[in-house]
């Protein structure tokens, strides 16, 4: 066992950055069963589940990595061309059907607020339709690589862009990633445990926001529209970077549930129509406000529409399992390779070590208890992130050829 532990760890250090991994920074929204809130268009906001949700939208960089895993051909339509032949859009694609490529825009130089550079990476992705958004979820839930786009979350028919049971989707039991429902959004967004109470604005205000840069965020601020006025002051560069208001919190701490883009959720309006909540760059503030409740046909795709996604709370875990599957085994490696150096709250992390940093006292931690899994070792508290590593073939065969090469050997000392 030692010596198949050794060589698993072995290869792993060896190959260790040829998985990527999107990885979701979680807010867990607590207080079940909580009351809802009475709007003029209805009753929302009661959720009697613990759940989390993203803290930001989802921005370019993760959509990029969607796209390369799941559309060289894109028969369904991930990717939307005004992507990249509009200036608000942050993704191009190169070479030809069965072997597209994807990529973030390069960082438009000198035009964005005060002539400072516009980057795409850590912008919302937009230009994304509600279909778009459930792909993604289910390939979130199907562990991404090469997890499929139409089962797991959500069951999606026809293998066409827009699907044959288009308005007859809705979430499995068995969901793991998924869309918010609109009172799981509502929630996120408004609601304030402490008082039992909804706020009128995601930025914990009943006081309409300003609409400053991040650079000026007063802690009511959010990217929307003022009489004319954008907030970057140029309408081709809208965007600011998913959760850069980082004093306008929701009461749970979500960011940008105000402003940058509009949000899709699972809620059916009527007939090819799904919810979108929160307002975008180009509305006024009443848009953000929680009497506000919008939606937009579920094939529509624009510069002002992107979403987040939610999950379900996190079981209590297994010390050194960072990738929360049950396991402490060598793809935990990969996801603390990944974020080595960086400020990142890494799943089960073992207490005592360097919470909300990833060190090499992780990495001792995590081969300490190479192997644990439910049964043999326990956890407490809640992941504040997520990350589900890519799998690699390369790596995958190599590995298994490796640990054939040790049994056998190991095998025929056994017999000597």
């Amino acid at each position: 066992m030692r010596i198949l532990q050794g060589l698993s760890v072995a290869v792993f250090a060896l190959l260790p950055l040829a998985s990527r991994a999107v990885t979701i920074d979680l807010v867990t929204i607590g207080n079940p069963s909580n009351s809802s809130d009475i709007t003029p268009q209805g009753l929302f906001g009661r959720v009697t589940t613990t759940y989390q949700i993203g803290k930001t939208e989802i921005s370019n960089a993760q959509y990029v990595e969607f796209l390369n895993a799941k559309a060289a051909t894109d028969s369904l339509g991930l990717y939307n061309s005004s992507m990249g032949t509009f200036s608000a859009g942050g993704i191009v694609r190169s070479g030809a059907s069965g072997s597209y490529t994807y990529a973030l825009k390069a960082t438009a130089v000198g035009v964005g607020p005060g002539g400072s550079d516009y980057t795409y990476a850590d912008k919302p992705v937009n230009y994304v339709s509600w279909y778009d958004a459930i792909r993604f979820a289910n390939w979130m839930h199907n562990g991404q690589g090469s997890g499929s786009t139409e089962t797991g979350a959500y069951t999606i028919l026809g293998g066409t862009p827009i699907p044959t049971n288009a308005d007859s989707i809705s979430r499995n039991a068995a969901a793991t990633w998924f869309l918010p429902s609109e009172n799981q959004w509502y929630k996120a967004a408004y609601y304030n445990a402490a008082s039992s109470s909804y706020y009128d604005y995601p930025t914990s205000s009943d006081t309409a926001p300003n609409n400053n840069l991040p650079s000026a965020d007063t802690g009511n601020s959010a990217n929307f529209l003022i009489d004319v006025n954008t907030t970057t002051g140029d309408p081709g560069y809208p965007l600011t970077p998913a959760g850069a208001y980082t004093l306008s919190l929701s009461p749970y701490g979500t960011l940008d549930q105000g402003g940058n883009v509009g949000e899709w959720n699972e809620v059916l309006v009527s007939a090819n129509t799904r919810g979108r909540r929160g307002g975008d760059w180009t509305t006024t503030d009443s848009s953000l406000a929680s009497f506000t409740r919008d939606s937009a046909t579920a094939f529509v795709e624009n510069n002002k529409t992107g979403f987040r996604l939610a999950t379900l709370a996190a079981a209590v875990g297994v010390p050194g399992d960072y990738n929360s599957n049950g396991v402490v085994d060598a793809a935990d490696y990969i996801v603390w390779r990944k974020n080595l150096g960086t400020s990142f709250q890494l799943p089960n992390e073992v207490t005592g070590t360097t919470p909300g940093s990833v060190t090499t006292e992780d990495y001792n931690a995590w081969r300490e208890r190479f192997g644990n899994t439910s049964g043999s070792a326990a956890a407490t508290g809640l992941a504040t992130g997520t990350a589900v590593p890519e799998p690699v073939m390369g790596c995958a065969l190599l590995i298994g050829l490796l640990l054939c090469i040790a049994m056998a050997r190991s095998s025929a000392r056994s017999t000597d």
